[in-house]
């Protein structure tokens, strides 16, 4: 769909204004209330947000002054940054999933006037860190019942005083929105931390603004879709396409949490929703999973209908006509197969767009051959965040897409040129930011991103190593579940990898290999062997001296709660290796082990 030229903006509080009258829908955002999804207009959200607006600048709240937003995606999420926004007030973004002192740091670091935050969990983190806070004042809680925090105020309760101020608010609210500029800043936005102590970065409304415009029009996105919202907001990629949804008309669904997204995808049926490679990888191990469970003839049949699929759909990327007798077969399978897999996401999905990580090419076709594309991005926070995506009739699986229109990319130290604000000139040398990154482009535009140059190593024999690509030939792995690669400056290669217990347990159960616990299931000896070959397999194709020759078998996985993954499900490098430095060190005093796998047993 093309943008109508009366819905352009410059702001981000005046995209709001300027969409709810050019394309008013009555279910402009659904959330969970009593069981069911409801729907909210675009009318009932411009008055909810002009009324906690109003209540907002009752407390004191004004232009310029740094409000944090600490919640899982929800509406009230939504309304409080276009209510911040509109008054031309910096918004804060806070992971709810992040522990006291990073919150605490942001909250200084920021000199955050306030924070709003979602349940009691939340409240309780900053009842623990406000007593050194000097600078914060009010703190809103949504979830948290008037009356029950003297220090706290209801987030309903400053909204229903706003309303109250009468009719006038939602003009007071248009024209203090329409007296934002271009140049204000808009947010701040700490970068989750994968290798230290968050960095605050610092958006403009013209950066974001930018960056929605110059992806206008890719995705053909418009009234009849609807949109599921669960990467956290807190993160520049979910946040962008929301704004981009809302400006586009689309509906937009909040999911509960992470959980219980299969059930919520059932509830909204979603026609499109952005992904992070983790959540693609779960739901290709859950479909495997499936498969392996089912009958022999019903195996056979998925595998031939996802070769056909493997067949078929780069005639659709390329714009061509597949031969009649593999639009035949494709039919077929997409009658027993592919329609089947479809309907536990809902039925509906045309358009997933994945960011924040890589993305195995492996991984990527097989969600086109059942008829799920997935388009893969690449951005940073500091660029609002597309730097380049793949979309429909622009697809090149293996690359992150086209460089978008607005931006220049260079290929050396030095990547990407576009809008970038006063602030973060320590980014930036020659007017180019430094994103750290290694890639190629090609002669149409399109990047591959080959590795983080923060992250590529040399082994003590003086050899660079990409560990991403290492650990990205996993991704499709049915018995693998997360990896990380270490080597800086060692002899070799090595790796701590998490099974993924649902395939591992089965596998022990079908091979009568008995366990009492995964920490003693992952030290059998048959397991060990068993990934042994696993990573003899994957790794086949590679150079010497990238072969993982060590490696040790975690009994858990990494999570957000232990602080080893990041709010985008990346692993923090350097909090897994400094919590498994025993664990490292036990490798590498061991002998590099034979390249040449143990025979696999019977079945496997």
């Amino acid at each position: 769909m093309t943008q109508p030229k009366h819905c352009d903006f410059r702001t981000l509080a005046e995209m709001f204004l300027r969409t709810i009258e050019a394309r008013p829908r009555p279910d402009a955002f659904l959330f969970k209330s009593g069981g069911s999804y409801r729907p909210l207009s675009s009318a009932e959200a411009l008055g909810r947000a002009a009324a906690l607006a109003a209540g907002l600048e009752q407390l004191g709240i004004g232009r310029g002054d740094r409000v944090a937003l600490m919640a899982e995606n929800r509406l009230e999420w939504a309304l409080s940054d276009y209510a911040l926004l509109g008054l031309g007030a910096i918004v804060v973004p806070i992971y709810p999933t992040l522990l006291e002192p990073d919150i605490e740091f942001i909250l200084r670091n920021c000199e955050a006037r306030a924070v709003m935050v979602s349940t009691a969990a939340q409240l309780k983190k900053i009842s623990n860190v406000r007593a050194r806070l000097p600078s914060l004042g009010n703190v809103l809680a949504m979830d948290v019942p008037a009356g029950t925090c003297s220090w706290a105020k209801n987030w309903r309760e400053v909204a229903e005083t706003g309303a109250s101020q009468g009719q006038n608010v939602v003009e007071r609210f248009r024209q203090s929105a329409e007296a934002v500029r271009p140049e204000d800043t808009a947010s701040i936005l700490y970068t989750s931390g994968t290798m230290g102590t968050p960095k605050g970065v610092v958006l403009s409304h013209a950066n974001l603004c930018s960056n929605i415009l110059s992806t206008e029009g890719l995705f053909r996105l418009g009234e009849r879709d609807v949109a599921i919202s669960f990467l956290p907001l807190s993160h520049v990629f979910e946040r962008m396409l929301d704004y981009h949804y809302f400006w586009t008309g689309v509906s937009i669904a909040y999911a509960e949490n992470l959980d219980s997204l299969p059930r919520n995808l059932l509830e909204v049926r979603p026609t499109v929703m952005a992904v992070v490679p983790r959540v693609l990888e779960k739901t290709y191990a859950k479909v495997m999973e499936n498969v392996t469970a089912s009958a022999p003839w019903k195996r056979k049949l998925f595998q031939w209908a996802v070769a056909v699929g493997r067949k078929y759909f780069p005639y659709g990327l390329e714009g061509k006509r597949a031969p009649f007798g593999l639009r035949l077969q494709h039919s077929l399978a997409e009658v027993l197969i592919f329609s089947q897999v479809r309907k536990r996401l809902g039925g509906r999905l045309e358009i997933m767009i994945s960011g924040a990580a890589p993305l195995s090419r492996e991984l990527a076709n097989f969600f086109h051959a059942i008829g799920l594309p997935v388009y893969e991005g690449y951005g940073l926070t500091e660029t609002s965040p597309v730097i380049a995506v793949n979309y429909p009739g622009a697809t090149k699986l293996g690359t992150v897409g086209r460089i978008i229109r607005g931006l220049e990319v260079k290929l050396d130290d030095r990547l990407v040129d576009g809008d970038g604000d006063e602030e973060n000139r320590e980014a930036f040398a020659d007017g180019w930011l430094r994103t750290g990154d290694l890639g190629t482009l090609d002669g149409e535009r399109y990047l591959t991103i080959t590795g983080r140059k923060k992250n590529l190593f040399k082994t003590s024999g003086g050899k660079f190593v990409s560990p991403e690509k290492l650990e990205n030939l996993f991704q499709q792995n049915r018995l693998v579940s997360q990896m990380l690669i270490i080597g800086e400056g060692r002899k070799f290669v090595c790796a701590l990898l998490v099974p993924d217990f649902a395939a591992l347990e089965a596998f022990a159960r079908v091979h009568r290999i008995e366990w009492a616990s995964r920490e003693e299931l992952v030290r059998k000896p048959q397991i060990v062997s068993l990934y042994e070959r696993e990573i003899e397999r994957e790794t086949q194709w590679l150079a010497p001296h990238e072969k993982i020759r060590q490696f040790v078998l975690m009994p858990r996985e990494f999570t957000l709660e232990n602080g080893e993954l990041s709010p985008t499900q990346k692993i923090r490098r350097h909090v897994v290796e400094a919590s498994c430095r025993a664990l490292v060190e036990e490798m590498y005093r061991r002998h590099a082990p034979d390249s040449q796998p143990a025979p696999a047993p019977a079945g496997l």
